[in-house]
């Protein structure tokens, strides 16, 4: 072989000054596949639940958390079972207002308002509803009759009186109850018939309470049907002295208590739903926000909370027309006021207010023609996400 051909050698048996043997050796390693190390893979859902339920919390709204715990058992469960967390929830996330319903003169059934519709979360609650009432016991010509009386719970509590029926609907899962009436010897003892009222507990949505008032000329006498037993408590009269004065749906439900003032009259009464005690409440003396209250002995008293003055904004937003300011409902931090006049061509007009008492912020929910009765429906806690309660599937599309 000559001396200027290069020696051919194996690749391994060359010297390489460049790439020294060890280098090249850990070349060669480090292009050999590694054996694959055991990892553990994170899923949505296995999650645990802690961490599910703190990322429930920052959801938008109560429709989204319905959504979203309907998507998998597991998540259901975890929500179901945390009494803690529900409480939370609401309070970082007030039930939604999700419309009115009204009773519209001309109309027999009362008419749902959509507040929120373009919410897309309320707006799949309310697509899968039953607002137009559809869903009544019908009985004769059902769309006779029909007149609310309270909505609360999520449902929404009617009565018809020309067929002597009681219904309890709700219409976020078009379950209805068709309730029995008060025993005939209560309603023929009394001369004025009052009003019903529902009453619920958000730690058992799947049960309810409605009580029943009646008056004679000096007397006020309650009943009260419970879900539970399915049956009615006849209390006894209770005097309140002096001439009836109390006048048909214009009372008050707060907490457990019914007040229903005393037309013409500085004072009100307050019936104790829980304990049927009844007792004569003075009106403050002066139309501002008051807190009741009872001191240490037992005396009761009204204390100045706040003074509003919302004359100009409601002016400006009914363009100047003028007609009384109604509180129609007051509800987790939120005043339900109403505004009806009469126009000089004879027109009804009416306007739906939200004051929110905390920052004072009003905002004009409803404009139309309506007598001015209207009964806010707020979204309640489904008890499909309750524990022990028998799941139902709204709003989980």
């Amino acid at each position: 072989m000559s001396a200027l051909t290069p020696s051919i050698l194996p690749r391994a048996a060359c010297p390489d000054p460049v790439f020294p043997a060890a280098m090249a050796g850990g070349l060669l390693a480090a292009a050999t596949p590694a054996e694959p190390e055991s990892t553990t893979t994170t899923t949505v859902s296995s999650l645990g639940k802690d961490l599910l339920l703190d990322i429930f919390l920052r959801l938008p709204n109560l429709p989204a958390l319905v959504r979203a715990a309907l998507a998998c058992r597991t998540w259901l469960g975890a929500v179901r079972s945390s009494p803690s967390f529900r409480r939370l929830f609401h309070a970082l996330h007030p039930a939604p207002l999700l419309g009115i319903f009204l009773e519209t003169d001309g109309i027999c059934i009362p008419t749902f308002v959509p507040v929120r519709r373009f919410d897309p979360d309320v707006a799949v609650s309310l697509r899968r509803g039953d607002f137009f009432l559809t869903s009544l016991p019908a009985e004769g010509d059902a769309s006779r009759g029909w007149l609310l009386d309270d909505c609360r719970g999520g449902r929404a509590l009617l009565w018809n009186a020309l067929h002597g029926s009681l219904a309890a609907l709700n219409p976020m899962t078009w379950a209805v109850d068709s309730l029995p009436m008060p025993p005939v010897d209560f309603m023929a003892e009394t001369r004025n018939f009052l009003g019903f009222h529902l009453l619920y507990s958000d730690e058992k949505p799947s049960s309810f309470r409605v009580v029943c008032i009646c008056a004679d000329a000096s007397r006020v006498r309650a009943a009260v049907f419970s879900s539970e037993t399915w049956d009615w408590a006849i209390n006894p009269w209770v005097e309140i002295g002096g001439n009836n004065s109390l006048k048909c749906k214009t009372s008050t439900l707060v907490g457990d208590s019914v007040y229903w003032p005393c037309h013409g009259e500085a004072h009100m009464i307050r019936i104790d739903a829980t304990t049927m005690d009844v007792t004569t409440v003075d009106l403050p003396s002066q139309a501002k926000v008051w807190t009741h209250s009872v001191d240490g002995d037992g005396i009761q008293s009204w204390i100045p909370h706040k003074a509003i003055s919302l004359g100009a904004q409601v002016d400006r937003i009914t363009e100047g027309f003028q007609g009384d300011l109604k509180v129609v409902q007051v509800r987790d931090g939120t005043a339900y006021l109403s505004r009806t006049m009469m126009t000089p061509s004879g027109l009804l007009c009416c306007w739906f207010f939200s004051l929110c008492l905390e920052t004072m912020e009003l905002d004009l929910l409803i404009q139309g023609r309506y007598d001015g009765r209207g009964y806010p429906y707020i979204m309640a806690w489904p008890p499909s996400l309750v524990g022990d309660e028998a799941p139902e599937l709204e709003g989980s599309e």
